[in-house]
C-alpha cells in the first residue's frame, strides 16, 4: 500500500492500525506529498495494490489531489482519507474516482476493511472490463438469455455469424434467428433439452441473403445462481463452415475417385451392400456389370497417360449418361468401371442396360492427340439370381467379363447361374 500522508502522527496511527492484524497485513511506503507519490509512481518497478490519499498535502488541496493522483495512478484503487465529514464532498470524491472514503481517526478494523474492499472492487472491475473486451472483440459469437429465453445481451460476433439485426434482437426468442437447425428442426427441442438438462449443442445452417450459408456449432449452457437455481442461459456460436468443407473434402477424396470424379472401390461395396440389403427387404432385383475397356493399354503406350486419362474421364461421363440417377457408378481401378444398375428383374433388361453402355461407347472419343476408338467387355451377374453377397456377386461378373473379352471385343456375357 502507498500511504500519501504529510501528518507523522496519522502515519503512526495508520502504520498501527495496519498491523494489529497479521493476516490482514500490508506492505506499506509512506510518501508526504503528491510530487513525492507521482514520482514514486512513475519509478517504481512494482506498483502498490491501494493508494491510501490525504486530500490536503503540502504541495496539493482538495479534490484537485485527488485529481491529479487519479491521473498518474495508473488505474490503481485510490482510498481517499481526509478530515472533512460531508456527505456532499465525499459524493464529489467517490464520482472524480475514489474507490472509497474513510474521515480520520477511523479505527483500524474499519480501515482496513476499506482498504481490503477497495483492492476487491477494483479487481472485479479489471475483471469485468477484460470480460467485456473479450465479449466485444473474440470471433465466437454470445447470445445470454433469461429463464424465458428472451434474449437481453449479445456481441457484435453473434449479430455478424447469425444475421440478425441489431434493432430486433434484445427481447426476441432464439426462433427469430434467420437460422434453421440441420438435425433438430425446431428450436422448440433444443431449449427444452437445455431447461431438463441444463447444456445442449447442435449445429445451425444459416441462410443470409447478403451473403454465403455458413454453419454454425452452438453451445448452450445454462447459468446457475449460488443456491442452485437457474438465472439464465448463455449460448455460444461459432463459425464452423470452413472446417465442415474441410471434413467433407477429405470424406469426398476418401471415398471418390480423383480422376473422373466417380465413387471408388470403398464406396462402390459400401453402395453394393446397401443394394443387397434393400433387395433383400423389399424383394427387388437389381444387376451388377463390371466393365474392362479393351486394348486400352496401347492409348497409354502410344499417345501417353494425359491421353488415357482424357479417355477415363470421358468414359466415366459416358457411363453416367445413360443410366439413370439412382444407379452407382464406380471406377474400380485403371481401366475398370463398374455399375449398380437397380430394377434389373431379368437377364434380359440387364442386356438393355448393358448394350446401352456398349452404344455410349462406340463414338471415336477426340483428344489433341488423335482420335481413339474404345470399346469395352462387360459381364453381368444379378442378385438374388446369381449371388446375395458383395464377394461373389463381384466374381460373377469378373468371371463373366472375362468370359467376354474371350469372346472378341465390345462383348457382353451373363454370368451362368449356378
Amino acid at each position: 500500500m502507498l500511504l500519501v500522508e504529510d501528518e507523522p502522527g496519522d502515519v503512526a496511527l495508520i502504520r498501527l492500525y495496519l498491523q494489529e492484524k497479521s493476516m490482514d497485513a500490508f506492505s506499506l511506503e509512506v510518501v508526504g506529498s503528491l510530487a513525492e507519490a507521482t514520482q514514486l509512481l512513475d519509478q517504481s518497478r512494482s506498483l502498490p495494490d491501494v493508494i491510501l490519499l490525504d486530500l490536503n498535502l503540502p504541495d496539493s488541496e482538495g479534490m484537485v489531489t485527488l485529481l491529479s493522483m487519479r491521473e498518474k495512478s495508473m488505474d490503481i484503487p485510490i482510498v481517499v482519507l481526509t478530515g472533512i465529514d460531508d456527505t456532499r464532498w465525499i459524493q464529489t470524491a467517490l464520482r472524480s474516482g475514489a474507490q472509497d472514503y474513510l474521515v480520520k481517526g477511523t479505527d483500524g478494523r474499519a480501515l482496513r476493511k476499506a482498504l481490503r474492499y477497495a483492492i476487491v472492487r477494483h479487481e472485479r472491475d479489471q475483471t469485468a472490463r477484460l470480460s467485456e473486451a473479450v465479449f466485444n472483440i473474440t470471433d465466437t459469437g454470445i447470445m445470454m438469455l433469461d429463464r424465458q429465453f428472451l434474449i437481453h445481451q449479445y456481441n457484435p460476433a453473434f449479430l455478424r455469424l447469425t444475421g440478425m439485426q441489431q434493432t430486433n434482437a434484445v427481447g426476441q426468442t432464439p426462433h427469430s434467428l434467420p437460422c434453421e437447425f440441420q438435425v433438430l428442426g425446431s428450436w422448440d427441442l433444443l431449449l427444452q433439452e437445455l431447461q431438463d438438462k441444463g447444456a445442449c449443442a447442435d449445429e445451425l445452417h444459416c441462410h443470409k441473403a447478403d451473403s454465403m450459408d455458413r454453419v454454425l456449432s452452438m453451445r448452450a449452457h445454462a447459468v446457475y445462481t449460488s443456491d442452485g437455481y437457474i438465472s439464465g442461459y448463455v449460448m455460444v456460436f461459432e463459425d464452423i463452415t470452413e472446417r465442415k468443407k474441410a471434413q467433407e473434402a477429405l470424406a469426398y477424396q476418401a471415398t471418390h475417385d480423383g480422376l473422373t470424379g466417380l465413387p471408388n472401390r470403398t464406396l462402390f461395396y459400401d453402395r453394393l451392400n446397401q443394394a443387397i440389403t434393400a433387395a433383400e427387404r423389399y424383394a427387388t432385383a437389381f444387376a451388377l456389370m463390371y466393365i474392362d475397356l479393351d486394348a486400352f493399354k496401347p492409348v497409354n503406350d502410344t499417345l501417353g497417360h494425359a491421353a488415357g486419362d482424357q479417355v477415363l474421364v470421358e468414359v466415366a461421363r459416358r457411363i453416367q449418361s445413360v443410366v439413370r440417377q439412382s444407379d452407382t457408378v464406380a471406377r474400380l481401378s485403371g481401366d475398370e468401371f463398374a455399375v449398380i444398375a437397380g430394377y434389373c428383374d431379368d437377364a434380359e433388361i440387364a442386356f438393355a442396360v448393358a448394350e446401352k453402355i456398349q452404344q455410349s461407347l462406340q463414338l471415336p472419343v477426340s483428344l489433341p492427340q488423335g482420335t481413339v476408338n474404345i470399346s469395352a467387355s462387360i459381364g453381368i451377374s444379378c442378385c438374388p439370381a446369381h449371388a446375395q453377397d458383395a464377394h461373389y456377386l463381384v466374381k460373377a461378373a469378373d468371371e463373366a467379363m472375362y468370359q467376354a473379352k474371350r469372346l472378341g471385343q465390345g462383348i457382353c456375357v451373363y454370368a451362368t447361374e449356378s
